[in-house]
């Protein structure tokens, strides 16, 4: 080893160090999909192809480069050679810092090569930088100018109408390789949650999408790291996007952005243009009073964790005003923007004021206390109804909230809201009673889309919960806005059909074993004990958690590699999923389910740290844990575990 790597040494002194080295010092490139990876310079010579690569990601994760990596240029390959401070198909561990230098070293190139292509693999993930300029020139983009609105922009009054809203769009720059499919998620107000759509990338980096809306919404693009951005779009209309890549990719590096220019990020054209080039060609830095760091998340508990229900109302309503203020010295921007941050920092205010309750919750972090112990001398933080007068200004009775997707949560945390001022006892699965009579004497009104948009939520969840509404509940689809009555009637016909459509399915298996009567400290063994000899891969998961889904997502065509092999796909959920969702939920998940109490679930994650959903484990075939984690670990990482125990 060590004569190898004096070798490469001296390999790599003699090519740094040869008479006809052509230097390339922060080359250009034109479009990539990743920010990790910066090209400080390129050394060329008869003999090597060297790059001095910078590489930025999150402190204590990896990295790997693999040796089938490859630079593109006048139509043939050239595959890499070796790595200087990183080693080829390992993972290399990113430091505390964050950032990490290295040298990757290929064949030599001809002389008049003017750009070349790093392709890093063609794996999902892989590094890919396309148009890397070696002639010292900087790409040019073809790109429409946006041409100034003759008015400000101004917020439409949003209006309840169901209808298709159509996405058309073009990525200016698109090469093959980059991702052919990306979500966009669109804010869903009844379900308060972010319902993900596709994008399919033609070839020609062209994309339509029809999307049904029942209001102008808030959608975000957001399929790599590179492309991220929110906009709306409106039912029954067309809205057209071209993106600049090259120059979004420009401004993202952190070499390239200070040099000029590319054009405009984004070109926006039909339904609710103005707006949507405002805000996508003159970001500002917004004000915000949430927490943005681990610094201040751990400031903040302790700040809070002595206060009374008035002192942390002051507390934050101090943090909005100081916003508020930053919101006034803003300079260049318009009266819609300025409105939209506006709305979005009363919805910030209200939204931690409705979470007074994470008084106790930092107290008990502070002093190191479990959430299951008794808090002694404690005197719960218990809001009185006076507590709650901020929810008629900064939560208004008017279609203008629905501007921000954040609303829909907001909502949401007003169905569980206590305003009694008594600590009320809760049965087992059993949520707040019903507060909105609360809500309308606090707002002076039990009218009005606000009104109309709890009751509906309340209808839709139990939608979302696989419960079909019922002939009470269906009469009061009645009393609502005529649009949120016919968006329920079509939910609840659909999720009959689905429960139909569900009896039909196969691949699934419930409970094998009884679990009634087994201690909570044998169960994981007793379910295990039937696979023995196979590799089991464990997800632990709940119907209400989005990151486990996605993952799940990921997972499936994972899964049919390994048919017909010794590998056993287990899922467990405890009772904080709500039995009827949960039965529904999983004909589409293939694989073994239990569903366990509440004191099993809290014994698995005393004894595994399950501090979190989703999380995993990886079992061997003698019934051994040889893996666990909190969080989804990527499916090359997934089937790396897995075949390493397939092989024993």
């Amino acid at each position: 080893m060590k004569h190898i790597i004096s070798l490469l040494t001296l390999f790599l002194c003699c090519t740094s160090l040869h008479a006809q080295d052509r230097v390339v010092e922060q080359p250009a490139f034109e479009v990539r999909n990743t920010n990790t990876l910066e090209f400080q310079k390129i050394i060329l010579n008869d003999t090597a192809t060297i790059m001095y690569v910078d590489a930025y990601y999150r402190p204590q994760y990896w990295i790997k480069i693999v040796d089938e990596t490859t630079l593109e240029a006048n139509g043939k390959s050239y595959r890499i050679k070796a790595g200087d401070g990183i080693k080829l198909n390992e993972e290399f561990w990113m430091p505390e810092s964050g950032t990490a230098s290295f040298r990757l070293i290929f064949p030599p190139l001809p002389k008049d090569t003017k750009t070349i292509d790093f392709i890093e693999g063609n794996d999902k993930g892989a590094f890919k930088i396309w148009g890397i300029r070696l002639d010292g020139k900087t790409p040019t983009v073809d790109f429409p100018n946006v041409k100034k609105p003759e008015k400000a922009p101004v917020l439409e009054k949003p209006e309840l109408k169901s209808g298709i809203a159509t996405l058309n769009g073009k990525f200016i720059g698109y090469k093959p390789g980059m991702d052919e499919e990306l979500p966009i998620w669109v804010f869903n107000i009844l379900t308060a949650g972010a319902d993900q759509n596709t994008i399919n990338v033609k070839p020609d980096g062209s994309f339509k999408l029809e999307i049904p809306l029942l209001h102008i919404s808030s959608v975000v693009l957001s399929g790599n790291s590179v492309v991220h951005t929110r906009f709306y779009i409106k039912p029954g209309e067309t809205t057209s996007v071209e993106i600049n890549m090259p120059e979004i990719c420009r401004a993202q590096s952190k070499i390239q952005s200070s040099k000029p220019s590319l054009g405009n990020k984004f070109y926006f054209t039909g339904a609710l243009a103005d707006i949507n080039n405002d805000l996508a060609n003159n970001p500002v830095e917004e004000p915000s009073f949430s927490v943005r760091s681990q610094e201040e998340y751990d400031q903040m508990m302790k700040d809070i964790s002595t206060m009374t229900v008035d002192q942390y109302k002051t507390y934050w309503t101090e943090k909005y005003q100081k916003a508020v203020d930053q919101l006034n010295q803003l300079t260049g921007i318009s009266d819609a923007h300025r409105q939209l941050i506006a709305m979005k920092l009363k919805h910030e205010l209200a939204d931690q004021l409705l979470g007074y309750r994470a008084i106790e919750y930092a107290y008990r972090q502070t002093n190191k206390i479990p959430k299951d112990s008794v808090l002694v001398n404690y005197v719960k933080p218990i809001a009185t109804q006076d507590y709650f007068n901020f929810l008629p200004e900064l939560l208004s009775n008017d279609p203008y909230f629905i501007y921000n997707g954040n609303a829909a949560y907001l909502l949401r945390g007003l169905q569980f809201t206590n305003f009694t001022g008594k600590d009320i006892k809760l049965e087992k699965d059993e949520k707040f009673p019903d507060n909105t009579a609360d809500i309308a004497r606090i707002m002076g009104t039990d009218k009005g889309l606000l009104f109309d948009m709890l009751a509906a939520q309340k209808l839709a969840a139990s939608i979302s919960e696989f419960r079909p509404l019922d002939e009470q509940e269906l009469a009061k689809t009645n009393t609502l806005n005529p649009a949120l009555k016919e968006e329920l009637i079509k939910m609840n016909e659909k999720l009959k059909l689905t429960i139909e459509e569900n009896k039909k399915k196969s691949g699934y298996t419930v409970n094998r074993v009884n679990i009634a009567d087994i201690p909570s400290e044998e169960l994981f063994n007793a379910i295990t004990t039937p696979y023995r000899g196979k590799v089991v891969f464990v997800d632990f998961w709940a119907t209400w958690c989005g990151p486990c889904r996605m993952a799940m997502k990921e997972t499936e065509p994972v899964k049919k590699e390994y048919e017909g092999k010794d590998v056993v796909f287990l899922y467990l959920a405890a009772e904080n999923s709500p039995k009827g969702t949960w039965e529904q939920m999983i004909p589409d998940i293939k694989g073994e389910h239990y569903r366990v109490t509440a004191e099993q679930w809290e014994y698995w994650g005393k004894k595994f740290g399950i501090n979190g959903v989703p999380s995993y484990m990886v079992v061997a075939k003698d019934g051994t844990p040889v893996h666990f984690q909190v969080g989804f670990m990527g499916v090359d990482k997934m089937k790396e575990m897995i075949d390493k125990e397939l092989a024993k």
